[in-house]
């Protein structure tokens, strides 16, 4: 089968090998052919070389865990050959014709369903649930989330559906910002949160600090540091953001004066969480397939990689098709 590997950073190339084959003797496994992937923002550090303690070329297929496909082998006794499915696949190697997964990390899809490759959102939004199930009850509460790229957006329009006080969001990008508006958010600040921080700092009764900050950013220290600071006492703040270094310096003394809670969220219930995301999805899909501003040919992945690096061309979410290689 025919795959693609980052051999450097920011370069694909495309590989032949050895079609993988389940283990008959190994249950709650299956074979998928791949349809349609698309981007993570934790994907593009591995595709950038942001991740220090990987080396190149990195293992094909990788980084790509947001995945519609069709069955092709099971041991599973939920899924069977021709099952449409949204799946995570070993070793995050979905760049690839076919690749293996775990049942429990998969959810079926109905075979009449049209557009299944808008179905790839169903893995980050399972991802956002999760975490807003972690905080409990938020209704009525305000809520800052900093970073409003697609996950972000997740974040708003779901905080909206469960009731929500009031939503802030912080972006440096512009039209970002503008997005996040019909997404749910109230008001918007289109600037790094440490600008953010310069201004309540110099203008403090113009602040109303919010009862929750989400960090939905990542890959650097320094906006976690600014939600201890942006929140408001005994507030809490939530780390969504996928951390590339193994220590952060915390801010200490600013936690904990503030009296926060923190919040860490990762790898939810896969089973339970695709299946709650895929039923939402499904009953609210025009609401959300906006988010899906870009579609590339398989053999266009580095492009769609770059372009989601460089923030371009209002790219949000992008689908990559790969049925045609």
């Amino acid at each position: 089968m025919k795959a693609l590997q980052v051999t450097q950073p920011r370069s694909f190339s495309i590989v032949q090998i050895p079609t993988p084959h389940l283990d008959t003797n190994t249950s709650g496994q299956i074979l998928i052919r791949t349809a349609w992937v698309s981007m993570c923002g934790s994907d593009i550090p591995f595709f950038s070389g942001s991740k220090r303690f990987k080396t190149y070329p990195l293992p094909w297929g990788m980084p790509i865990h947001e995945c519609v496909g069709q069955i092709v082998e099971s041991t599973s006794e939920r899924f069977h050959p021709d099952d449409w499915v949204v799946a995570i696949p070993d070793g995050d190697q979905g760049l690839s014709e076919f690749f293996t997964a775990l049942a429990s990390k998969a959810v079926r899809l109905a075979d009449k369903l049209e557009n299944k490759d808008e179905c790839c959102l169903i893995q980050p939004l399972s991802t956002v649930i999760n975490a807003l199930d972690r905080l409990g009850e938020v209704k009525g509460q305000s809520v800052a989330v900093i970073g409003l790229g697609s996950i972000g957006l997740l974040f708003c329009w779901l905080l909206r559906k469960r009731g929500a006080g009031q939503i802030i969001g912080i972006d440096p990008i512009a039209w970002r910002c503008r997005v996040a508006e019909k997404f749910g958010v109230d008001q918007t600040y289109a600037m790094r949160s440490i600008e953010v921080l310069h201004l309540v700092r110099k203008n403090p009764n113009q602040w109303n600090p919010p009862e929750i900050c989400i960090e939905a950013v990542g890959h650097q220290m320094e906006t976690l540091n600014d939600c201890f600071e942006l929140v408001q006492k005994k507030g809490t703040v939530l780390a969504f953001g996928v951390p590339d270094e193994p220590v952060y310096a915390i801010e200490y003394e600013t936690f904990f004066r503030k009296n926060a809670h923190l919040v860490a969220v990762v790898t939810p219930d896969w089973q339970d969480h695709l299946q709650q995301s895929r039923d939402l999805f499904l009953k609210f899909r025009d609401e959300l397939t906006p988010m899906i501003t870009h579609r590339f040919a398989i053999r266009d992945a580095e492009k769609a990689f770059q372009m989601y690096l460089d923030h371009e061309d209002g790219i949000l979410k992008a689908i990559i098709d790969a049925t045609q290689w």
